[in-house]
């Protein structure tokens, strides 16, 4: 198993205090913990269904650079230190690249964090 985590951005919301939230679903490798950083986002041309089902991914497109630390995770209104894998939650994120965050995307940690 890998030790990058992969999260799929289904929806880019506020909350009450009018942070940004990032909805989605820890899809491959393992869950999303507090304090990991992504290092890079991309698409890939499939749906949702496809994720849940964990059809083979297609060639990344649009790939770029970010720098953006996981600092709190919200999973059914309760603030957690992981989101395990399969599970939808939100994070709260901090750092560079989070002006380009787009539904349907993905973001992926780096191996060399362990």
């Amino acid at each position: 198993m890998s030790l990058q985590a992969e999260f799929f951005v289904e929806d880019l919301r506020k909350d009450k205090s009018g942070r940004l939230v990032v909805v989605g679903i820890p899809n491959n490798g393992r869950g999303v913990r507090i304090g990991d950083t992504f290092v890079i986002q991309y698409e890939v041309p499939r749906s949702l269904d496809d994720v849940l089902s964990e059809r083979p991914l297609a060639q990344p497109i649009n790939q770029r650079a970010v720098s953006l630390k996981v600092a709190a995770i919200d999973s059914m209104r309760t603030f957690v230190g992981e989101l395990p894998l399969g599970v939808t939650g939100g994070l709260y994120l901090e750092g560079s690249g989070i002006e380009c965050l787009a539904k349907r995307t993905f973001l992926k940690t780096s191996d060399s964090e362990f």
